[in-house]
């Protein structure tokens, strides 16, 4: 964008550079812009636009003043004539009217109108001056065969604190009876003036609100101002931060556009001092408990619920909860989210800022608002470069000049909440940056810094002595004591945010193993909760439950479907894997579908759903129900595949195979049940047509050496001759076999290098590759009670 972000004064802005900053609010001004087109009557409908501080009520005028400008039909009709964005000078309806003279003979440069504002000026009685600048002002409107687009911003003030009563009676006869003036009028709300039945204006304007920027405006100011592309994902948090606002938004833009810190920190305290007596009225208006809660509200900072408001306050609940939604009524407060998971925020952010600058003090309130955005705008390596940018800036000032940056360090580095990212930025501070180093470093980042450091070693300590005592627990066979110590472990991992459910897992193997099924399952119940999409969580509460006794699983199962019923997600795993230990395949499918609607999507719980609702006692139609859940299929491959390659059974064990290889690159896993297969010659036999087919996909998925070598390796490889001949020769061995057989080679070296181009295409398309000849995802089909095999 060639503009500058006039974050102040966009009246500062030339007419080129407003119209390509000008990049949101298009819709706002084709809005208002049509009350314009349509005043052509005897009367004009006027208007006021209403947005809060920062929401482009000036930026969206003046671009219509200038829409209007350079439009042939409205620029034959209209003059626009563009007050400043205050007129503290304004106290009359007579001094109303000589602004606006004023700012003719500005617009206008002509020597005329200067001097018949000089002489106007001279006027002592406000009457006579009314008279006298109302008749020049309409006099220019005849000389132009023109109507005055007359815009005057922050109305209110005007009217509710500049002028009197009489003034505004005097401004509503001009505006009913004079057609050669419209008012197009700005305000932070509604105020007095307009919303009283008993004062001037009521009824006076139609009235257009801006509300805060949508993310697809975000986005579009964001790369506007920052000059790069942005997600949306990467621009949420923003709009989030922000409130929507442009004016805010735009200054944080501008600084990930490589903006100083400095620079940022001096326009966030100037954006506040600006707001200070918005901020002030707006707040005393408000009743005293409603204010109460707002200020905690605003020092909470993050969206928060009506329980952590509450204790903020020293209120009950109910009470808080009452107040919010008063505060949500009068648009003061924002409400996200639904049920149980509703938070609240201030709609306008900025009064975050201004509230913790006037509470806390400017350091901490600039500080806490640049790093929550920071943290929201930087990921991983990004967050770290960042710190990086900012030490090298600190370095070239002088030591009070750098405070802030030494409490943005900080906070970056306490707010950071993944182990990993936070032990680089420490990192990074003490090793590459050398902070501590630095003779005027502040005592409180040197402090954070140290506390971090020794309390990341002093966790990793603990974690490695845990995890070294459950290993030797293992190995001495004392596998209860095991499975405690892996619990203890992944409590730790948990407590610091580390990734913990490689730990539960090896916890519940343990109790298993130590033929404890009721730790097993009360393990898995457990971390389940906390995580109830991790599939090995999942199996390995299914397998606790497998060793439970009957009377046992059928009290769990009671328990679980009470839990389920409270809203507990997790608890509908422990439904489903219920009923599959009691054959009702049909309980399983229901099971998944209620956890589908609580949006519970869990591989290893859709994979028990799909092969119950292959099997010919579900009553389902099995192919429609594939159809409708391939979305859910997909990462279910793997845990499908292992089940049906764990059956006794030679036809499943091989459909499990091609799911665990063909579906889910899962080769190391597949081989080996097909190897189990090929080392019977019986079975073999049963199922020979299937094993070709595991063979051409391994072959196709460039698995050809290792096919080749477990075919070698069969006593029933003769019965597979042709493809024998075919691995050997796409391995670059020397062949020898009949023109027959090596007719059949041909066509399935052919075979394969169609499946290698279909696999490389689906790939490319991030689409499942198939199995069989046809499908472009995994289809099941029956092949009697209880079994399902892949259908070609």
């Amino acid at each position: 964008m060639n503009a500058p972000l006039m974050k102040h004064n966009p009246a500062f802005l030339t007419p080129e550079q407003l119209r390509s900053s000008f990049v949101v609010r298009k819709r706002d001004l084709d809005i208002v812009l049509q009350y314009i087109r349509d005043s052509t009557g005897p009367s004009n409908q006027h208007v006021l636009v209403l947005g809060s501080r920062g929401m482009g009520k000036t930026t969206l005028v003046r671009m219509l003043a200038d829409t209007v400008t350079q439009d042939p039909e409205l620029g034959a009709r209209w003059y626009p004539l563009v007050f400043g964005e205050e007129s503290y000078t304004v106290t009359s309806i007579g001094e109303l009217w000589l602004e606006a003279i004023m700012h003719l003979a500005d617009q206008t440069a002509d020597a005329r109108w200067q001097a018949i504002h000089d002489e106007l000026r001279a006027e002592r009685d406000d009457e006579r001056l009314c008279a006298l600048a109302l008749a020049r002002l309409v006099e220019f409107a005849d000389e132009q065969g023109k109507r005055i687009l007359l815009i005057i911003e922050n109305l209110h003030m005007l009217l509710d604190e500049q002028m009197s009563r009489k003034d505004a009676w005097s401004l509503r006869h001009t505006l009913q009876n004079e057609p050669r003036i419209l008012l197009l009028a700005t305000a932070t709300s509604r105020f007095g003036a307009i919303v009283d039945q008993e004062q001037a204006l009521y009824e006076m304007f139609a009235t257009y609100a801006l509300e805060p920027l949508d993310l697809a405006e975000c986005r579009a100011l964001w790369e506007a101002v920052g000059g790069v592309k942005a997600s949306e994902r990467r621009v949420r948090p923003m709009q989030i931060l922000t409130g929507g606002n442009p004016r805010l938004l735009g200054i944080l833009a501008s600084f990930a556009a490589k903006t100083s810190l400095r620079h940022l920190m001096e326009n966030l305290t100037q954006l506040v001092d600006d707001n200070t007596d918005y901020f002030k009225s707006h707040l005393e208006s408000l009743p005293a408990t409603e204010r109460k809660v707002y200020v905690m509200l605003a020092d909470l900072w993050a969206p928060s619920t009506a329980r952590e408001v509450a204790e903020a306050a020293r209120m009950e609940v109910n009470q808080a909860s009452a107040l919010l939604h008063r505060l949500v009524g009068r648009g003061a407060v924002v409400e996200e989210g639904q049920g149980r998971r509703v938070r609240y925020r201030l709609s306008e952010r900025l009064y975050n800022i201004y509230h913790l600058l006037r509470r806390r003090g400017a350091g901490a309130a600039r500080v806490r608002a640049v790093v929550d955005f920071m943290v929201h705008l930087y990921e991983g390596d990004g967050l770290v470069g960042l710190l990086g940018r900012i030490a090298e800036e600190a370095k070239g000032l002088g030591p009070e000049e750098r405070r802030d940056h030494f409490d943005v360090m900080e906070g970056i580095v306490q707010r950071v909440r993944d182990p990993k990212l936070r032990r680089d930025l420490l990192q990074s501070l003490v090793h590459r940056l050398d902070v501590l180093s630095w003779p005027d470093v502040s005592a409180s980042l040197k402090l954070t810094i140290e506390k971090m450091m020794l309390t990341e070693s002093a966790r990793l300590n603990q974690e490695r002595s845990l995890f070294a005592l459950a290993n030797l627990l293992v190995n001495s066979k004392r596998y209860a004591e095991a499975g405690a110590a892996f619990e203890r472990l992944a409590e730790a991992e948990a407590s610091r945010r580390a990734e913990w459910s490689r730990s539960a897992v090896a916890a519940t193997y343990a109790y298993m193993a130590a033929e404890r099924p009721h730790d097993a399952e009360r393990c898995a119940r457990r971390w389940l909760a906390i995580r109830p999409k991790d599939p090995e969580l999942a199996e390995r509460l299914a397998l606790a439950l497998g060793q439970m006794k009957p009377q046992d699983l059928e009290r769990l199962q009671g328990e679980y479907e009470q839990a389920a019923a409270a809203g507990e997600r997790w608890a509908w795993i422990g439904v489903a894997a219920g009923h599959v230990l009691q054959r009702n395949c049909s309980g399983v499918v229901r099971a998944f579908d209620e956890a589908r609607c609580r949006r519970l999507v869990n591989p290893f719980l859709s994979a028990v759903a799909w092969l119950s609702a292959m099997d010919s006692e579900s009553g389902i139609d099995s192919a429609t129900w594939q159809h409708d859940h391939k979305r859910e299929l997909k990462p279910a491959f793997p845990w499908a595949g292992r089940m049906l390659a764990a059956s006794d059974e030679p036809p499943m064990r091989i459909e499990g195979a091609l799911l665990l290889g063909a579906m889910a690159g899962l080769w190391d896993e597949a081989f080996p049940r097909v190897e189990q297969i090929l080392s019977s010659e019986e079975d073999t036999r049963k199922v020979a047509d299937d094993l070709r087919v595991f063979l051409i996909e391994a072959a196709a998925a460039g698995q050809v050496n290792r096919a080749l070598t477990l075919l070698e390796s069969s006593p029933s490889r003769l019965k597979f001759e042709p493809l024998l001949v075919a691995l050997r020769q796409m391995a670059g061995q020397s062949v020898h076999a009949s023109p027959e057989v090596l007719e059949v080679v041909s066509d399935l070296i052919s075979l394969i290098d169609q499946r290698r181009k279909k696999r490389e295409k689906e790939n490319a398309k991030k689409a499942p590759a198939s199995p069989r000849h046809r499908n472009t995802g995994a289809k099941l089909r029956r092949t009697g009670k209880g079994r399902a095999t892949a259908e070609s």
